[in-house]
């Protein structure tokens, strides 16, 4: 199946001229920063979606058993998960989930443990409800991020400290947490009674042989794990697509879907109900394409960066790559006004992560190689004395 990478001009964020003027000073520059894709999605999921709104009406509407049979089997033939539909709770974004979880399961003050450089939105929420950051920062060793285990250990055991929310696929950082790396960090929530939040909605977009493990195949082990998920990322269908949380453990679910229900959150969309089940019954021929292109864009940036002083942390998972600009510049702001004025290309400030990412830029690779290669080519010509 092939994927068509000539989308027309669509009103999208990351392209909005007075979003690019002031973030990067520039309305025309070229957007690689926002995490969505350049590829038409696939014809399946369109077909479904036009055959939908040819019949026009739009009253309101449930999710029938064919979407839930499909998304089960979707789950089940991925992740070897048995997902269970009275588990679900459904919600506009993930972000919205974790300040529900947030609110109802913690109080003001309290710490909320990250893993920086990580999805900014994560700060930003704890913030907005009143909550202390408290970060357990990763590790770079040998080029591959790692969590470091005693600091993470020693922050579970600080009484205030009672959630801690992981990104795996991690983003930006693009690693994807083995199992046994996993088993240890429910291992220590479980030790020291934190809520673990996984949020997995990059788990579909996993590279080079690698494996993705959901948190939810510990459930048995630690019932305090709400795993937040979409298919948005994996099918390009972030515009019009919600979020699920997943959440066994019955007192918890009950007070998030309380929460839901208070703000009368979660109601079926009738264009997402479609393209999601459309996308879990079609969509993996497309999806395999994508991954494929993926992976050949990451090569071609490797390659091209051979006899460069830029270095590329190879993601294991997800459609971005986490460039390393350490040996080229010393400051952060001056590494990002100079590359973005000088390149054209607009990528996301490593430091936009948690200052953890300083000195590194995020880059969306979800395009043709053709474009990626051009990019990175700008990019590595903007680098003063980078052979």
């Amino acid at each position: 199946m092939k994927i068509e990478n000539n989308l027309k001009e669509l009103p999208l964020t990351k392209s909005n001229p007075k979003t690019l003027e002031s973030l990067f000073g520039n309305p025309d520059i070229q957007p690689m920063w926002v995490a969505d894709m350049e590829f038409q999605i696939a014809k399946p999921i369109q077909d479904s979606l036009i055959q939908r709104i040819s019949n026009s009406g739009f009253g309101y509407e449930y999710k029938p058993d064919s979407f839930f049979v499909a998304q089960k089997n979707w789950y089940r033939t991925n992740y070897g998960i048995e997902l269970n539909k009275n588990h679900i709770v459904f919600s506009p974004s993930i972000t919205t989930t974790i300040s529900v979880l947030i609110e109802n399961f913690t109080s003001e003050s309290n710490g909320i443990i990250t893993q920086p450089p990580v999805f900014m939105e994560f700060r930003d929420v704890i913030r907005n409800t009143k909550r202390r950051i408290t970060k357990n920062p990763l590790v770079l060793v040998n080029n591959q991020y790692q969590i470091d285990f005693q600091d993470l250990e020693e922050k579970a055991k600080i009484e205030n400290n009672k959630v801690l929310i992981i990104c795996n696929p991690h983003n930006p950082v693009g690693r994807v947490w083995t199992k046994e790396e996993l088993k240890q960090i429910v291992s220590i929530c479980k030790a020291n009674d934190l809520l673990l939040i996984s949020d997995e909605i990059h788990k579909d977009i996993i590279l080079f042989n690698n494996h993705f493990t959901s948190a939810l195949s510990f459930i048995n082990d630690y019932e305090k794990i709400v795993v937040c998920t979409s298919e948005a990322k994996t099918f390009n269908l972030c515009g019009i697509s919600d979020s699920i949380a997943i959440i066994p453990n019955e007192d918890i679910k009950n007070a998030a879907s309380s929460s839901f229900k208070k703000y009368n959150l979660g109601r079926t969309n009738a264009l997402t109900r479609v393209a999601l089940e459309a996308a879990y019954k079609h969509g993996q021929p497309w999806l395999n394409e994508v991954i494929k292109t993926i992976e050949k864009n990451i090569n071609a940036i490797e390659s091209e960066l051979e006899t460069s002083k830029i270095e590329l942390i190879k993601p294991e998972g997800t459609y971005q790559v986490w460039l390393d600009f350490r040996k080229v510049y010393k400051d952060s702001k001056e590494m990002f006004n100079h590359l973005t004025e000088n390149s054209g290309i607009a990528l996301n400030a490593g430091h936009w992560f948690g200052r953890e990412g300083a000195l590194f830029m995020r880059m969306n690779i979800a395009t043709s190689e053709e474009k990626v290669v051009a990019a990175i080519k700008k990019i590595i010509k903007a680098v003063p004395n980078n052979i």
